[in-house]
């Protein structure tokens, strides 16, 4: 556990199994807020397009890198989506990057501000064999995601 949360703070998902913080010190959704900008497009190669968030405060919480679902917020209409939080180290990444596919999504929203909500840990940060290796894993992701949704509309 985090220094400084209450265990009333931590939820155990009971699909995963993971440990997450859902609220933060105040009682409050723990969410990241920031402005998408422009990747690599490695995602959308992938079959898997995401925005990259460039984070507009630094959190008074940890994240830990890995990958999780997230409720979506922007401009006031709500999506879910899958977040990567982590350096990429199959591709070699160095830099810690936020980066979600948004489900059902295909507008083009570089420049807008969102929120994404962090509901559940789906798993840790890995390094995959190959791009194919991490695109199946990414759809694996994706399937769980959506398996855990129910819990959380």
């Amino acid at each position: 556990m985090s220094p400084g949360l209450k265990s009333g703070h931590i939820k155990k998902t009971p699909a995963t199994g993971d440990l997450f913080p859902l609220k933060d010190f105040n009682g409050k959704d723990y969410c990241i807020n920031g402005v998408v900008v422009h990747g690599n497009h490695l995602g959308r190669k992938l079959g898997f397009p995401t925005a990259n968030l460039e984070p507009d405060k630094i959190s008074p919480v940890k994240i830990s890198h890995g990958v999780y679902l997230v409720k979506v917020l922007l401009t006031e209409k709500v999506y879910f989506g899958v977040c990567n939080i982590g350096q990429r180290p199959t591709i070699g990444g160095t830099k810690v990057i936020t980066e979600v596919n948004i489900f059902d999504f295909e507008e083009d929203i570089y420049g807008k501000s969102i929120c994404l909500v962090f509901l559940a840990r789906l798993r840790k940060e890995k390094k995959f064999r190959s791009l194919e290796a991490l695109a199946k894993q990414i759809k694996t992701d994706k399937e769980k995601a959506i398996s855990l949704l129910s819990m959380f509309n």
